[in-house]
């Protein structure tokens, strides 16, 4: 028998054929940059699973939606990163240069959605309440919204954001628990599934740790500022190596990183160090602590119930601000340390030597970033609410 579901409100029209689904509208899914890309992309392959016909697009906001792309999501627009590398807040300068050289980003966004609107029919934010808003202006429609990167453990929604949040969604979905049960008291129809950031996490089984020594994985970051970083981390290493025979380090090295560059840095190290290209998760895995001056992987390595180390880096991502941040966010699986080589030191064997504070720092971890398979869960609840599967 066959139905068709008008279009009405916040709904997809469907012609459904027995349980084969033809999906006429597209659904849009729109995220702010890199990390988001890859949330949105995860939860647009399990809707795909549940429901092969339909057809979804990725609209990247500041990135040119790669994530998308290796999955097979088709991929509409994108732009590169603002001078500031998107860190424009953290920084006088990154906000003068991003106002002075980026400020069409918007306002092209919003036109590329307008253009097709006619044409979609489910929207999915994955960001920030300014990208729903920018999605709103442009749509006209209701948004299921996950905000992947704002936790009240962090830093409370704001009044202003609940307002927009609250007539701008279907349903929101948070980073945690925490923050669901705050937005809930709120009023907010908010719900935590579990966070796609922990989705993906496979060993790539490109990289195994040498036997009988105790690895520590390396994460210096995925933008210029990490060739900066990873001199600084190599203090660390040549101090550590000094002192003990037992440790070996791993460097978890990004695509976005010259690995010749990165590699004459850690020549220079004179330890025993591997630089290890698309084995992020065998690294992590295996290690156990991390030094890290990056962003979502510090969350994912703390997610692993791995113990983290950081201290101020050389750019806009590891400032103290940000790394308070991080802080608030992580709690005890998370080590702030001031830039004094010795004391990093301390900290580190104090974690290694002390199997019970290693185990305090796992349970914390994967207590603040939630089970893995949130991305499916996403994926099951939305199809149900709209009818579909």
């Amino acid at each position: 028998m066959t139905s068709v579901v008008k279009k009405g409100v916040g709904r997809l029209d469907i012609l459904s054929l027995s349980h084969n689904y033809s999906i006429i509208m597209r659904i849009a899914i729109l995220s702010n940059s890199y990390g988001e890309d890859r949330s949105g992309a995860i939860i647009a392959r399990e809707l795909k699973k549940f429901c092969p016909d339909l057809r979804i697009s990725g609209f990247p906001l500041i990135s040119f939606g790669k994530e998308y792309g290796k999955r097979g999501i088709e991929v509409i627009g994108g732009s590169p990163s603002p001078p500031s590398g998107g860190f424009f807040l953290k920084s006088i300068e990154g906000f003068i240069q991003d106002i002075v050289d980026c400020f069409t980003i918007p306002f092209t966004y919003i036109k590329r959605l307008h253009r097709i609107k006619d044409s979609i029919g489910m929207v999915i934010v994955v960001g920030d309440v300014p990208l729903l808003l920018l999605g709103w202006m442009a749509l006209r429609r209701k948004a299921y919204f996950l905000a992947p990167c704002k936790s009240d453990w962090m830093a409370p929604h704001l009044s202003i954001e609940r307002f927009i949040i609250k007539r701008l969604t279907e349903k929101m979905f948070t980073h945690d628990e925490f923050t669901a049960n705050k937005m809930r008291e709120k009023g907010i129809d908010a719900l935590f599934p579990g966070n796609p950031m922990m989705d993906e996490l496979d060993p790539e089984g490109r990289f195994e740790p040498p036997d009988g020594k105790t690895l520590i994985g390396i994460l210096p970051g995925s933008r210029e500022e990490s060739y900066g970083n990873m001199k600084r981390i190599g203090k660390i290493i040549k101090i550590l190596n000094r002192k003990r025979d037992d440790l070996h380090f791993a460097v978890a090295l990004s695509n976005t990183v010259d690995s010749s560059r990165m590699k004459s840095i850690i020549d220079e190290i004179d330890a025993d160090v591997d630089m290890v290209e698309g084995a992020f998760v065998d690294i992590l895995k295996g290690s156990s602590l991390v030094i890290s001056l990056a962003g979502t992987a510090t969350e994912q390595a703390v997610g692993l119930g791995i113990p983290v180390v950081s201290f101020r880096g050389t750019g806009a991502q590891t400032t103290k601000r940000r790394l308070v941040g991080q802080k608030k966010l992580l709690s005890k699986a998370f080590r702030l340390v001031e830039y004094i080589p010795e004391t990093i030191v301390d900290e580190i064997e104090k974690i290694l030597d002390n199997e019970s504070l290693k185990g305090e720092m796992k349970i914390e971890g994967l207590k603040r970033m939630g089970p893995g398979g949130g991305a499916g869960r996403i994926a099951d609840y939305i199809l149900k609410r709209e009818g579909i599967g």
